[in-house]
């Protein structure tokens, strides 16, 4: 049984991502998301918290799988409306605040895989 395995599966294909496009938002490879949904490792700490801080559920339903925090559905639904937000922002910026904007995630995005880079575990 790989419960916690499982317990990501599900909340990856919830949200109706593969795994490569989940992997890469939590800062691994979709080879390790891969051995992780199929109970060959366990995600590391740092691994389990990216999940918790990037779509806010609880640590209780990754690891856990309870569904006893019924905000976690709000939460999913809740990051949706956030990315559609987000676009029609970007939409309405100008080129010079644009520029600015991907300058910032990119650095943001490179400090984090920096940061992932260096765990133990399963992780790669």
């Amino acid at each position: 049984m790989n419960k916690i395995g499982d317990n990501i599966r599900l909340l990856r294909k919830r949200m109706g991502l593969t795994q490569i496009d989940f992997s890469k938002q939590i800062g691994i490879s979709q080879g390790t998301l891969s051995d992780i949904e199929q109970g060959h490792c366990n995600p590391s700490v740092e691994t389990v918290l990216s999940i918790h801080e990037q779509y806010g559920v609880s640590l209780d339903l990754i690891l856990k799988g309870s569904e006893e925090d019924q905000s976690a559905k709000l939460h999913l639904k809740d990051k949706r409306n956030d990315e559609e937000e987000l676009i029609e922002i970007i939409k309405m910026l100008s080129p010079e605040a644009l520029s600015d904007l991907l300058d910032y995630a990119t650095y943001k995005q490179k400090r984090f895989i920096k940061i992932n880079e260096a765990q133990g575990d399963c992780d790669r």
